[in-house]
């Protein structure tokens, strides 16, 4: 392994943050995280790094799913044996392997075992079904399933995998091991199945006959060998895009990135092998599968619940003493709105993370909820998680209400959306990221790729964002959800933040619709908390007191769901194009319109 020492510019004190306490465990703790910290992980693959965690701390736990409990040494035994049951089968390096399970310890195996032989990690959305299959299978060019006979997760409660794929391949139980043929997947050649109810059919691989066969053959050198195959450079993952506004794109990331940048996650948030991680977002997203790198790089456990609600979530923060987790404003707002919270003792969380949150959230999940060391993040599927992050010990108004500073190796840059120069501090531009975390590119789209990286390497995200003085992002929306009444550029993000500081507001998405006079407007679709009383002309008026008068938006409707996409992602398009059919003379009832609401720029 590789163990040189990285370059740590103005950050030689992080060792600093993880103070030897008094006793034995949290002093052997802070020394392996100092051991990981004097690695430069951007050299090394997942081979590698699973070899390390297994040595620096193999009697630790590293996961706990139901009954299941592993140590990393016993994690690391069965990653191991699978990988070499894979090898067994004939996957070859760059081979695209998918993954699509619900969260589970079997899921964490595949997700180690795919990329240490050298295939590349294609996770599916547990809630995609035939369709969204096939699009990603027949993309990805796939030639390996690894699917569940059903699910039990919080993204897939009781879905039955086999059969939506019968309904891909209507002769799927006719299929001949290691020579599937299916027309709508014409890249895929073996299909690996977990059972839970019945027998797999001839043309399925058995899952832990794989690994029990791998196991057996673990003592050959042929992992070894393949191993020396597989370089950093190596793309390790494909993660898919959302698709809110066309297909979805396949991002490919490399392993010493993925690596580089979630151990630098770890530290930031602090994380020891003292350390308990609870996971609220599915395994298969792009958070999902970060987080399951940061906690083994660092030696925390990680524990699974099959699905999030707010009571599961504090027995398991009670029962495991969870330390850390990850905070969405979807399970914020849930865990407030939960009578039953202040029976439980949450007071072993320390920290965590998540999307941007909302001031309000931040401050509840800091304060009320006390998780002192509570830090933000901005990133994509295209950065191998975050291109800036705060840290545990950088001032409160910092954390709660940036994203933070670009990572170490990193650089952001905001730009003009039109005329792509660098805009100074304060100013609202386009995010652009170079450094060693931005994608090798998308998966077999060349021209996607033209339009996402530039020739000198940057990755222009398509996102809105600004820098203070201090270098710190806040992360202001997406240029496409940009509106410009009367000729002014608006973040229609920062118009949401604000409509949900009125009382009774749970969440509100704004669009922009056409206006023969300013060009373009706002559009707000408001969900009310329960019971809460809201008038339109009070919300607007609210609007103007506070905000100027082209953010305000001319029309107001009330909804009560959402249209979502597979990863639980509003479909603003959607939103813009039912705005759109509402205004037209045989539309629905319009909505509230304010009389000078948004009139004038």
């Amino acid at each position: 392994m590789n163990n040189s020492i990285m370059n740590r510019d103005d950050e030689s004190a992080w060792g600093a943050g993880r103070t030897p306490a008094a006793t034995d465990a949290t002093a052997a703790a802070a020394a392996a995280a100092a051991r990981a910290d004097a690695i430069d992980w951007t050299r090394e693959t997942f081979a590698s790094a699973l070899t390390w965690i297994a040595n620096a701390h193999a009697t630790r736990e590293a996961v706990v799913h139901g009954e299941t409990r592993l140590t990393f040494a016993q994690l690391a035994q069965r990653i191991r044996a699978f990988a070499r049951g894979l090898m067994s089968l004939g996957v070859a390096p760059g081979e695209n392997v998918a993954l699509w399970m619900s969260d589970s310890t079997e899921w964490l195996i595949a997700r180690w075992a795919v990329p240490l032989v050298g295939a590349v990690l294609v996770p599916v959305n547990t809630r995609f079904r035939d369709s969204d299959v096939a699009y990603v299978l027949g993309q990805s060019e796939a030639t390996t399933l690894i699917v569940q006979e059903r699910g039990g997760g919080s993204s897939a409660r009781g879905v039955r995998y086999f059969d939506i794929l019968a309904q891909l391949d209507p002769e799927w139980t006719a299929q001949r091991r290691g020579a599937w043929q299916c027309e709508r997947m014409p890249a895929l050649r073996r299909v690996i199945g977990l059972p839970t109810e019945r027998t797999l059919p001839g043309g399925m691989e058995n899952f832990h006959a794989i690994e029990a066969h791998g196991k057996s053959c673990l003592n050959d050198g042929a992992l070894e060998r393949r191993f020396a195959q597989v370089k950093p450079d190596d793309v390790a993952q494909i993660l898919y895009t959302s698709g809110t506004t066309s297909f979805p794109k396949g991002a490919m990331v490399r392993h010493g990135a993925l690596l580089a940048n979630n151990h630098y996650a770890a530290q930031c948030l602090r994380l020891t092998s003292q350390d308990r991680y609870l996971s609220c977002v599915p395994l298969f997203t792009a958070t999902g599968t970060f987080y399951t790198l940061a906690m083994a790089l660092s030696g925390a456990a990680m524990v699974i619940a099959d699905q999030f609600s707010p009571q599961t979530f504090c027995e398991c923060v009670e029962r495991e003493r969870i330390t850390v987790s990850f905070f969405v404003d979807t399970i914020v707002q849930d865990l407030k709105a939960f009578p039953d919270i202040g029976k439980y003792d949450l007071s072993s969380l320390r920290t965590g993370t998540g999307a941007p949150l909302p001031t309000a959230s931040f401050e509840w999940v800091s304060h009320t909820l006390n998780v002192p060391e509570l830090v933000s993040a901005y990133g994509m599927s295209e950065t191998s998680n975050a291109v800036v992050r705060t840290r545990w010990d950088d001032p409160y108004e910092k954390r709660a209400r940036t994203n933070g500073r670009p990572v170490r190796g990193v650089k952001v840059r905001i730009t003009d959306i039109e005329t792509g120069k660098t805009l100074p501090a304060g100013s609202v531009g386009q995010i652009c990221v170079s450094g060693y975390v931005v994608m090798k590119g998308y998966y077999r789209m060349p021209e996607e790729d033209r339009k996402a990286i530039d020739a000198d390497g940057w990755l222009l995200t398509g996102d809105l964002g600004e820098l203070d003085d201090d270098g710190y992002l806040t992360y202001r929306g997406r240029v496409k959800e940009m509106i410009k009444p009367g000729g002014f550029n608006v973040a229609t993000q920062e118009i949401e933040v604000f409509l949900k500081t009125y009382p009774g507001v749970r969440q509100a998405v704004v669009v922009g619709v056409p206006d023969a006079r300013l060009g373009e407007v706002g559009y707000a679709y408001i969900e009310r908390q329960d019971g809460a009383d809201i008038s339109p002309f009070a919300l607007q008026q609210y609007c103007r007191e506070h905000i100027a008068s082209y953010k305000v938006p001319r029309y107001v409707e009330f909804v009560d769901a959402w249209p979502l996409t597979g990863s639980q992602k509003i479909r603003k398009l959607e939103l813009r194009d039912r705005a759109i059919r509402n205004l037209t003379p045989d539309g629905d009832a319009p909505p509230h319109t304010g009389a000078d609401a948004g009139a004038h720029a």
